[in-house]
This record gives structure tokens, sequence and C-alpha cells, in this order.
């Protein structure tokens, strides 16, 4: 009979402890820089809501033009580097952020995209002091996509331009997701009540938090979408509906075969071929010769 109560308590203390390692990521050590591949980059910092935020800044010297790159969960600046370093050789200034708790970034708790809003806007503040005057993009890749639509929901003057790799539509659905891409939809299923456990943790309610209600909120900033059609995370519907309440000028490229934020390492001269098309298209880049 004690089995009856022992057993139902270990799962929710395996809960509990999964969805506090949720919120306190593993740091992943550094692995590339744009020093690395040949552009010059320093080592910045600035203030957001909740702590220190840390980055490389990529100067372009002369230019107008800044990219503010956002990295996905349990990553770091490193990730979104070589495409810094191809936008940097194209003209464009870059900077790399750190999120909350990850790389070199202090915070309390990650907030799954929805907190990391605030680290975007600090970063497009940091950007606009460095260079006045700036035409902004900003490009996320997973939790750093999300991050950048609640950020533009809020204040669609951020950005002249948006690029959503890989971004979920609801924050009950990524952390689902989440599961179901490490484990898949058995383990998606057994960790289904994490989002309860969640919920109190994070100090939001999951099922409320909604990127595509951002993305419907901020106007006609144009801004393309990149995603796996095999994406278990964010599953594709996701990224059809972020698509569809899109406003503005707008494009859906699909990576047929992909799974989560991979077109991009599995296919990059595709996805860089989008991504200037895209930038030319709104003249955030000079025509090829």
């Amino acid at each position: 009979m004690i089995w009856l109560l022992v057993i139902p308590a270990i799962y929710v203390a395996l809960l509990m402890l999964l969805a506090w390692i949720s919120i306190h990521p593993f740091r992943i050590p550094f692995w590339i820089s744009p020093g690395v591949l040949g552009a010059p980059h320093q080592e910045v910092e600035f203030e957001s809501e909740q702590g220190t935020v840390r980055g490389w800044w990529v100067p372009k010297e002369d230019s107008s033009r800044v990219a503010v790159i956002a990295h996905g969960y349990m990553m770091n600046r490193c990730e979104l580097t070589p495409e810094a370093y191809c936008l940097w050789k194209e003209g464009v200034s870059c900077l790399l952020i750190d999120f909350r708790c990850h790389g070199k970034s202090r915070g309390s708790h990650c907030g799954l995209g929805f907190a990391e809003r605030n680290d975007v806007v600090a970063a497009v503040r940091f950007a606009r002091e460095r260079v006045p005057n700036a035409k902004v993009m900003l490009i996320g890749s997973s939790m750093g996509s999300a991050a950048i639509g609640f950020a533009i929901g809020e204040d669609p003057s951020l950005a002249d331009l948006v690029v959503f790799d890989s971004a979920y539509g609801k924050l009950s659905s990524a952390i689902q997701g989440w599961w179901r891409f490490t484990g898949g939809d058995w383990l998606a299923t057994v960790l289904s009540p994490i989002l309860l456990v969640a919920w109190p943790l994070i100090q939001i309610n999951p099922f409320r938090i909604e990127v595509s209600s951002s993305i419907a909120k901020a106007g006609p900033i144009p801004m393309l979408f990149i995603h796996g059609g095999k994406d278990t995370l964010a599953l594709p519907s996701e990224a059809q509906k972020n698509f569809d309440v899109a406003a503005g000028p707008k494009k859906l490229v699909w990576f047929e075969g992909c799974g989560h934020s991979e077109g991009r390492w599995l296919f990059p001269e595709k996805y860089r071929e989008a991504l200037f098309d895209f930038l030319m298209e709104h003249e955030f880049l000079e025509p090829r010769a």
C-alpha cells in the first residue's frame, strides 16, 4: 500500500527537479568566435532587466546597418557566429548576445524566451548607442526567435526587419516540444504535467504566452520565417501560424527533411541565399555585383 504513495511522490519530485533544471540550463562552452573566422570582435556587456548581458560586438566601419543576433535554448552567442561573419562581410555590424543564464551572462533563471525579450530590448538599445540612427535587423534561432517575437510585439520600433528561424508558437507547446525533441512522443506524454510544475517557477502561465499573438501586434515589419519541415520541437504548424498572422511583407522558407534549427547547418547555401535575398529585397543589403 505504501507504494501507492511513494511512486506518485517520486514522480512529482522528478517533475520538480526537471523543471528546475530546465530554467537553470547547463552552460555549454564557446566553440567559435568571429575572430576565428577573420572578423574583428569586442567583448561587451550591458544591463538588462534581470542582470548583466554579455556578448560580442562585431563592428563594420562606416556601416549604418546592425544585426542583433539571438541564440536558442541551451546554446550561446557562438550558435549564429557563422551567420554574423557572413553579414559582416556584406557590410553589417553585428551584436551577438548571451541570454540570461546562458554563455557568460548572468540571471536568476531562464525564461524560455518570454523573459529574454527584455534582453533583446537591452541589446537593441546598446546597438543604437554604438551606431546612432542605425537600420536594425533582429535575427534569432529557436528561443531567440521567440524572444524577438515577444519584444517586437511590445515595441515594433525595435526593428526594421526580422528573421525568425525555428520559432515556436506557444510556450506550453515549446516545453512539451523540448521533451518530444529529446526523447520522442512517449517522453513528452509522460512529462506533460511538468507544465503545471514549471508555471510557478517561471512565474508566467505557459498556456497563455503565444509568439503568434506578439507577431500579430508587431505591424508591418518585413519578416522572414525559416523552418524545418520535420521539426518536432516547434511544429511546422506553429511556423505556419506565425507566418499567417504577420501583417507586413513576409516570406516563409521551408527546409524539407530538416529538424529543429537544422536548415542552416545542413543546407547553409540555401539558408544564406534565402537570408541575403530577403535582406536585399528590403534594402538592408546592397545588391550584389
